[in-house]
């Protein structure tokens, strides 16, 4: 950390077990993914309104994770705020997010990304630091510099991102 900064990428934990989570998502009827762009990036939005939490009976494998990670949040790195964001994001092989910053100051508001599905390829690239997240794997990203990511692999990556805020 360097001034109240958060470094470009953050390692928060590693070696979670995603499968249950995987094979639940992977049991979800296509409506419930919402379609992003123009592309085929669709997501499953975990929160709505203010920090109501959804898909708790379908997805309880995905809230075990996301609590799992804000207990090392908490134990470890000092975060106790409360979730504002939250959603499972599908990206398939070709697919990507151009360059873009999303306002979220990495103090106030911290962005974290866990890995459920993620095959050599993908490139998560934060502050012009690149890195391959691997599957069971958490990161704190500094998303308050420009980031983007493209999934060079030939299989869907599948990540839980979500935002904490004081």
């Amino acid at each position: 950390m360097r001034e109240g900064r958060v470094d470009n990428f953050l390692r928060i934990a590693e070696g979670l077990d995603v499968a249950p989570a995987l094979a639940q998502l992977a049991a979800q009827p296509d409506h419930v993914w919402i379609q992003i762009n123009d592309d085929d990036l669709r997501y499953i939005q975990l929160l709505s309104g203010p920090g109501t939490r959804q898909m708790l009976s379908e997805l309880p494998e995905v809230w075990k994770l996301i609590e799992a990670v804000l207990a090392i949040l908490a134990a470890d790195h000092g975060d106790t705020g409360k979730l504002s964001h939250c959603r499972v994001g599908r990206m398939p092989p070709g697919c990507g997010l151009a360059p873009h910053f999303d306002g979220v100051d990495g103090i106030v508001e911290r962005r974290y990304q866990l890995a459920l599905a993620s095959e050599p390829g993908v490139i998560l690239t934060v502050g012009g630091e690149a890195k391959w997240p691997r599957p069971g794997e958490a990161w704190q990203i500094d998303a308050s510099r420009t980031h983007s990511v493209i999934n060079g692999s030939a299989a869907d990556r599948i990540t839980i991102l979500f935002d904490t805020i004081r």
